[in-house]
């Protein structure tokens, strides 16, 4: 019996188990602990990620770091208050800020922590907390001072209308889309240029000194706005406006030069591009104040306009005075074609390159005066500068001899080069595509219409390949340039500022 007894072992395992119900009860227990600590961990890491990133906001970047860290502290303790289970002094938050206060171009905030997770079952054997801890940095550039060279396209071809009503208008009047500036038109007038209608009464046009009241007993009248243009009534003898009809009338301008087709559509209120460019430039510097003003940097401005290859502009020199640039931009004007002191040639015109009327090259060669030989970074530190934005706006399609002959094609390689060259200067390129179409060139000769046609599907590729990565915005016939200029730029300007 007693040997049977001792070999008997059915009983053991209630006594196993009875010993071992203690340590895993309390095992089960320690883990529910560092699984709540783990949770709260968790939780005030995402606490640390948001003191530090409440540290390099744009608003905050404007601040000292003594501002900076106190909007941390803050932040983190918002983020934590009421957390249940937790053991927390101010003393075991540290918050480094690494920068030169508000003038620094770059914020660093670090945010490190300890604190304590109450213990339920480790308790019993004598852990009555866990510590846990974590750190959190994020990183913050502040805006940049930036320096704007805003460029304007004023060829013949920005004498467009930005409407389609605008179009059907000029075809229908004068049968081009293009309201072409002109003071030799005496040469065009006649069967080569249909009639103008104005008021339902057709005028051809005269050249005229006469000054005010009455020639030849026909009264001289102002017949716009401003007073600049007169007209002479149907009377009058000159061979471009006959006798003979009745309503003929003689329109010329206060200083003796002929009106013409872009005369007629400012007076018949038709938008041209040209025109619409002067007020996006205008309202351009209205929204670059206010981004200066919010984000407390300095921002400078120039304008331009370009169009014959010797016809570039200053309208605008680099100054910090924005509100003078837009009233500046009342001076953008198109470019003069068929000028009367070159004999029909554009201001400056000279034998074989007189009628190429958009020299991307010219631009890029008179920019590169223009424009810094190195781009800053636009921070505040000793010996930096600003950063460095050239924007351009122009239906890219160029007119120009660049060594091969005559193009009316998007940008050539070479002058994508040019672009190139001044981009590796750290120059951001910001281009403006004013959509060129085959509407534009619906009246234009049937040559001259394939040619362009062929081109035009190419002109946005090599825009792109002329900006810089994601800057070229494209607006259309009935949008707004001015719009789509300050969609342009704060998509310019804007940048990832914070890292974490």
């Amino acid at each position: 019996m007693a040997t049977r007894l001792r070999h008997d072992r059915r009983g053991n395992v209630l006594l196993l188990m009875g010993f071992a119900a203690i340590p895993l009860t309390l095992a089960t227990g320690v883990s529910i602990d560092y699984a709540r600590a783990g949770r709260l961990q968790t939780k005030l890491n995402a606490a640390a990620d948001a003191a530090a990133l409440a540290a390099v906001t744009q608003p905050m970047m404007k601040l000292d770091n003594t501002a900076a860290q106190t909007a941390a502290n803050a932040m983190f303790k918002s983020q934590i208050a009421g957390q249940p289970g937790l053991i927390w002094n101010d003393s075991n938050l540290t918050v480094s800020i690494v920068g030169n206060n508000a003038a620094a171009s770059t914020r660093t905030a670090t945010v490190t922590y300890t604190a304590s997770s109450v213990n339920a079952f480790a308790n019993v054997i004598g852990m009555p907390t866990i510590t846990i801890g974590g750190t959190s940095t994020a990183t913050a550039t502040a805006a940049p001072n930036i320096d704007f060279y805003l460029a304007l396209d004023t060829s013949s071809s920005m004498a467009l209308p930005t409407t389609t009503a605008g179009f059907t208008t000029m075809d229908n009047a004068v049968k081009c889309a293009f309201a072409c500036h002109s003071n030799k038109i005496e040469n065009y007038v006649g069967s080569s240029i249909p009639s103008l209608i104005l008021d339902n009464a057709k005028f051809s046009i005269v050249k005229g000194s006469y000054g005010t009241g009455t020639v030849g007993g026909n009264q001289i009248t102002k017949i716009d706005a401003n007073g600049a243009y007169v007209y002479v009534s149907k009377k009058s003898t000159n061979s471009y406006c006959g006798a003979s009809n009745a309503k003929d009338i003689c329109v010329y301008n206060a200083d003796g030069s002929f009106v013409d087709s872009y005369w007629y559509a400012l007076n018949q209120g038709v938008h041209l591009r040209v025109n619409d460019e002067q007020t996006a430039a205008s309202n351009l510097m209205t929204l670059a104040q206010s981004y200066a003003l919010e984000n407390s940097r300095t921002y400078r401005a120039a304008l331009y306009t370009f169009d014959h290859i010797t016809n570039f502009k200053t309208i605008a020199t680099l100054t910090p005075d924005l509100a003078s640039v837009g009233t500046a931009a009342s001076n953008v004007s198109l470019v003069t074609v068929n000028d009367k002191a070159g004999n029909g040639r554009p201001p400056n015109g000279s034998s074989g390159t007189e009628y190429l009327f958009t020299s991307f090259q010219s631009l890029m060669n008179n920019m590169g005066t223009q424009l810094p030989a190195k781009s800053g970074n636009g921070s505040n530190d000793p010996g930096d500068t600003p950063q460095a934005f050239l924007f351009l706006v122009t239906d890219g399609m160029s007119d120009e001899n660049i060594g091969s002959g005559r193009t009316r094609a998007p940008m050539q390689q070479a002058q994508i080069d040019q672009c190139t060259a001044i981009k590796k200067r750290g120059v951001k390129i910001a281009i403006l595509y004013t959509e060129y179409t085959s509407a534009s060139i619906q009246d234009d000769e049937a040559t001259q219409r394939a040619i362009a046609n062929a081109a035009i599907p190419n002109i946005p590729t090599a825009l792109t390949a002329c900006a810089s990565p994601d800057l070229m915005y494209t607006v259309k016939t009935d949008q707004s340039i001015s719009d789509a200029l300050q969609s342009l730029f704060r998509k310019a300007v804007a940048s990832a500022r914070l890292t974490q």
